[in-house]
């Protein structure tokens, strides 16, 4: 079918892109550079595919965000209305699991579980088995459960397999954490994409039914596919070999993740007559940028060999600046950007971007001493707060009695009077009848190993739980309403706290509200599938006017008008741990992405672009010298300006030294005191004190109330501990030592 350029369609668009829009049938790879317009692409050609005459419906465009596939969805029903599948590999994946995980003896109205409520099930495993916490972190007996997932190795092969102690120990944790999810009829993330993978290798009737569904299967972002992706992509489009991949590999920042580079390297030998187009133009940056961006991407070999190249003008050339400490550098970013802001630049516009989250605190010092609003993207998230945490606990529950995780999250609350002796005794009971904990509750009055006051408590649970089981709501809004009725919800915040609460609450019923608009109905399924597959960057309050602050792996597939990369020290970017403890263990390997997570921070930037480092920084506690980071060096002189914000210390009056020092380290320390009888106000929850505070810990404090532990370090005979609190943000605390 031919087409004018005055086709909407096609109008705009480069050669190259007209030629990836218009590509008729068989296997396609548009490698995109960053900026090169790939989201106008793959939305065009979906478009245009209709305009070929494909009914929507046989066509599924699959990303990686929730936010990514509704910009998509958006985009294509401007141009040809609804119809077209447009979802998220997970997301698509839960879908075809409601309708054909029977198949595999499970129940459709699963559980899906994310890390919190997995790590839970991990740390109970851990208890039982009377592991060692410091030799079997439950964290990384997590990973690897999430690495075999993605390697496609279920339990059973992991437990022949295992070689030694402790992979032996390890591969009974994962056999053990399956089994459980299977009492609790729930899956993990990985668990979507692994019995996916299983239905179709097990029922090909089932793939077959999918295969003649779709004429055409569109894939963005495919540098990022895992193993079980990839092969879900190869398995979709067996019978009509119509799939386009869009992706760069110079972008494949999630190895941690299981992503596999050579899915999009090794693309025609996998999808054999597939034809390759190259967009290089880039759209977004200024000529400076983009030729430090090109030359430093230029020094990694895993890579198609592309050249961007923009009509923009040079723009303001990269500044690399140097600081004496983290502090130093956040003061004078923090100055710099206000003057931005009396310029007329939006908050919104300018981005600073690091390695690791734990990076943001003097950067969120700086800016809230001069008044600046600013969001921390990647701490916790809206979706990981307790209160949210709550309702959803509850609405899983309803939705599958199974759930242990759900019961165990909301039995107690508000606070029935129900404590951990008494759920510990339901639970063995739960385990010795083969009954769910629900069930079990449900006859509490007969059980007598439970005191009076716990059989009261208990059937208390159970009438609620019936009451919100009958209730007949149109809207998951007027639902979500009546659950904070019933459970009286807000009755139990202590008063201090109750407008912050309020405030959450009121933010997650208008996102009810948004849900409802697009899926009217109350489809309570729906809506907690949704909130279970969002990620933190779905969450960002993008019209806020307020600077956002977020790690560079987050930044992926946005764009500011200034971006300022934080921290580019050795041992920073390039991460030190990434080049030791990478899966393939390969330095060059981890090296190498390092660098493609240094161009990602780069190409965000349209018009200005910093990038700073510091001379020490302070590392357990010690200042220590650090070199800057070895990409910094790469970098062309001629699209770089160099300076150094280092003070003379030598010629510095000691009096004056010793001020500035003594000022710096009260700024740097910003703790908060926690006296206590134990010489601490935190207590560990959900998991053994035994072994003390450690990362990823759930704690609740006094005051500031529920949070996770993102950094320990030691301070001579006090620890200072870092949690993100759901209320506070992310909060320093220095404690006794006991």
């Amino acid at each position: 079918m031919s087409r004018r350029r005055t086709d909407p369609i096609l109008d705009d668009l480069t050669e190259p892109q007209r030629e990836a829009v218009t590509y008729g049938e068989g296997p396609l790879l548009v490698v995109a550079g960053a900026g090169s317009g790939k989201t106008r692409v793959i939305t065009r050609r979906l478009a245009c595919l209709v305009g070929q005459g494909v009914p929507p419906d046989r066509i599924l465009a699959i990303t990686f965000t929730n936010k990514a596939a509704e910009e998509m969805r958006r985009r294509v029903e401007s141009l040809v209305g609804a119809g077209a599948t447009v979802k998220t590999f997970h997301s698509f994946c839960a879908w075809l699991l409601r309708r054909g995980i029977p198949h595999l003896g499970r129940d459709a109205g699963f559980s899906i579980y994310d890390r919190t409520d997995s790590l839970r099930v991990v740390r109970q495993i851990v208890r039982e088995m009377d592991l060692d916490r410091d030799t079997y972190q439950p964290a990384r007996l997590l990973d690897r459960i999430s690495m075999h997932k993605d390697s496609l190795e279920g339990p059973e092969q992991c437990v022949r397999e295992a070689i030694g102690f402790y992979e032996q120990t390890a591969a009974e944790v994962y056999r053990r954490y399956d089994e459980r999810l299977a009492e609790n009829n729930a899956l993990d993330f990985d668990d979507l994409l692994f019995k996916t993978v299983e239905l179709f290798r097990t029922r090909p009737e089932v793939l077959q039914q999918y295969q003649k569904s779709y004429l055409h299967v569109l894939v963005d972002e495919y540098q990022d596919t895992n193993l079980p992706q990839h092969l879900i992509a190869r398995a979709l489009q067996g019978r009509h070999r119509n799939i386009t991949a869009v992706g760069d590999p110079d972008q494949m920042i999630y190895t941690w993740r299981g992503a596999r580079l050579e899915n999009i390297l090794e693309f025609e030998e996998d999808f054999p007559g597939a034809h390759v187009i190259t967009l290089e133009r880039n759209y977004r940056s200024t000529a400076n940028i983009l030729h430090a961006a090109s030359v430093s991407i230029g020094f990694n070999t895993l890579r198609r060999q592309k050249v961007l190249w923009t009509e923009s003008a040079p723009g303001e050339p990269v500044h690399v600046l140097e600081f004496e400490d983290p502090y130093a550098e956040a003061e004078w970013l923090g100055d710099t950007v206000a003057e931005m802001f009396e310029g007329g630049v939006s908050p919104r516009e300018v981005a600073f971007l690091y390695r690791t989250k734990y990076q943001s605190l003097p950067l969120e010092d700086a800016l809230a001493s001069r008044s600046i609003p600013y969001q921390v993207v990647d701490t916790v998230g809206f979706f990981d707060r307790k209160q949210v945490k709550d309702l959803r606990g509850y609405m899983q529950l309803l939705l599958n009695s199974s759930d242990e995780e759900a019961f165990l999250r909301v039995v107690n609350v508000p606070s029935r009077g129900i404590g951990k002796k008494t759920l510990e005794r339901l639970r063995g009971i739960a385990r010795r009848d083969g009954k769910p904990m629900l069930v079990t509750a449900r006859n509490a009055s007969a059980l007598e190993e439970l005191g009076t006051r716990a059989r009261n408590a208990l059937a208390g649970f159970c009438e609620l739980y019936e009451r919100l089981a009958s209730l007949k709501c149109d809207s998951i809004f007027a639902f979500l309403k009546q659950l904070l009725r019933q459970t009286a919800y807000m009755q139990s915040v202590p008063e201090e706290d109750r407008e912050d609460v309020q405030e959450v609450l009121n933010y997650f019923l208008s996102y009810a509200k948004q849900y409802d608009r697009r899926s009217p109905g109350g489809d309570l399924l729906g809506f907690v599938e949704q909130t279970a597959l969002i990620s933190d960057v779905d969450g960002w309050n993008t019209g806020a006017s307020a600077v956002p602050l977020m790690t560079l792996h987050s930044a992926k597939g946005l764009e500011f008008d200034v971006v300022i990369i934080t921290g580019l020290n050795e041992g920073i970017l390039p991460h030190q741990r990434a080049l030791e403890e990478n899966p393939y263990g390969n330095e060059i390997y981890a090296l190498e992405e390092e660098r493609r997570l240094f161009h990602v921070g780069m190409t965000r930037a349209r018009k200005r672009l910093y990038l700073t480092h510091s001379s020490t920084r302070f590392i357990m506690g010690r200042e220590e010298s650090v070199s800057p980071s070895r990409f910094l060096q790469e970098l062309p002189q001629e699209a770089v300006q160099r300076e150094s914000s280092r003070p003379a210390l030598e010629s510095e009056d000691p009096a004056v030294q010793f001020a500035r020092q003594a000022q710096e380290v009260v700024h740097r320390k910003r703790t908060l005191r926690a006296p206590g009888r134990t010489g601490s106000v935190l207590q560990v929850v959900d998991g053994s004190a035994q072994n003390g505070i450690a990362n990823g810990a759930r704690v609740v404090h006094a005051s500031y109330g529920e949070g996770v532990v993102v950094g320990v370090e030691s301070a001579g005979k006090h620890q200072m501990v870092r949690v993100a609190f759901s209320q506070h943000g992310v909060l320093t605390l220095l404690l006794s030592a006991r």
